[in-house]
């Protein structure tokens, strides 16, 4: 006959005798999954069943407090996990503003920054960088830091408590537009100089692109022919050295094609289909006169250096007698000309691409009829009483 077992007798919490020398030890716990798990152990001794239960438990149970790690490490994994969502460019610049971060705080426990010590980080920064920088170091670092406390590494985040500093406006030629006096000098020097040796016929249209659109170069520059349809252009992408991304605000739009862009359009691809421009297969609307094949890749790239327009609009302000701009500044002079032609803020958000805070800054808020009637106001106000 099979030998009779004893009934399992209740030592203590989790723990039962089951035979001679034998302990039955039982924990039951949580598994990530969110599931009930048990745990059972066997020991020789009471002493052994009461010490290793409450290491089981102790395992099962979260910690008291958030786990220490230098900023430096957590760094490295947040950075690993959020540059993928990134376009090349922003990339960069989010590595260029981490870098000042973990060079300040590197080997610091996350739960041993402080307030104060931002703000000495900040007041150090300022003295060698403009507002601007020191605010997008201050603003990745918040970042960073809350990711941190939703990973339950960190109780609180000691880069909010810091304000960031008062920025000036943008000057120089990039922050500079042009007046509604100053712009008409301007298209009449640009048209005069186009297509002599003081600016080629190309660059003379892209100008009026710039001028009329309110594009950013980078979107310029990787506009292509299959972009241009129902009288707008379909702004979908941008281009970063060499390398085609999305627009700036991630979403695309549409701009009116006005009669002066009409015309520049219909002119350029006459110039590229009769003169067979090698970089005509390529479907970009100003390619330049050259492939350039990438380093690494095999492939040849025909978008426009970023540099082709510096000289040629320093050249059209001094003929035109008006201040030195860059492309960013015809994007400037694009917004106080339309805002001047009455054109109301959500139509200029979305036509120039800039996405507010709220839920206005994409071109699906605003009809084909807006749009048109935007780039209408701004033709009349510039065309009144300039004889045109």
């Amino acid at each position: 006959m099979p030998r009779k077992m004893n009934r399992p007798e209740k030592c203590m919490s989790g723990i039962w005798q089951i035979g001679p020398d034998r302990f039955l030890v039982r924990v039951w716990r949580t598994t990530r999954s969110g599931k009930r798990e048990k745990i059972e152990r066997m020991t020789k001794t009471l002493g052994q069943g009461v010490d290793l239960r409450d290491r089981l438990r102790r395992g099962a149970a979260p910690p008291a407090q958030p786990t220490r790690e230098r900023f430096d490490d957590y760094a490295e994994r947040w950075s690993e996990g959020h540059a993928i969502r990134l376009a090349p460019s922003t990339r960069e610049t989010v590595a260029s503003r981490l870098a000042h971060a973990v060079a300040e705080f590197g080997r610091c426990y996350l739960d041993g920054i402080r307030p104060g010590d931002v703000r000495a980080w900040q007041a150090e920064m300022a003295r060698e960088h403009s507002p601007s920088t020191c605010n997008g170091c201050l603003r990745l670092l918040r970042q960073v830091l809350d990711a941190a406390i939703v990973d339950e590494v960190l109780g609180s985040n000691p880069a909010r408590a810091v304000r960031a500093l008062p920025e000036r406006r943008t000057t120089g030629r990039r922050g500079t537009a042009l007046s509604l006096e100053e712009f008409r000098r301007f298209l009449v020097a640009a048209e005069s100089m186009s297509g002599t040796g003081e600016l080629s016929a190309d660059l003379g249209r892209l100008v009026v692109l710039l001028a009329w659109t309110g594009l950013r170069k980078s979107e310029a520059l990787a506009l292509r022919w299959d972009d241009v349809s129902d009288g707008e252009l379909h702004v979908r992408r941008s281009v970063w050295r060499g390398r085609e991304k999305c627009t700036k605000s991630g979403e695309p739009r549409r701009v009116a094609v006005v009669e002066p862009v009409r015309v520049a359009l219909e002119e350029q691809r006459s110039w590229l289909l009769e003169s067979q421009h090698p970089g005509l297969s390529s479907g970009l609307v100003f390619p330049a006169s050259t492939g350039t094949r990438r380093r690494g890749a095999n492939m040849v790239t025909w978008h426009r250096s970023p540099a082709c327009l510096a000289g040629p609009l320093v050249e059209i302000a001094r003929r035109a007698e008006v201040p030195e701009i860059s492309p960013h500044s015809l994007r400037r002079t694009f917004e106080d000309l339309t805002r001047l032609a009455g054109v109301d803020a959500m139509t200029r958000r979305a036509v120039a691409g800039w996405r507010s805070e709220g839920v206005q800054g994409i071109y699906a808020g605003v009809s084909r009829e807006e749009r048109e009637a935007a780039g209408a106001a701004m033709l009349r106000l510039v065309r009144k009483g300039a004889g045109q």
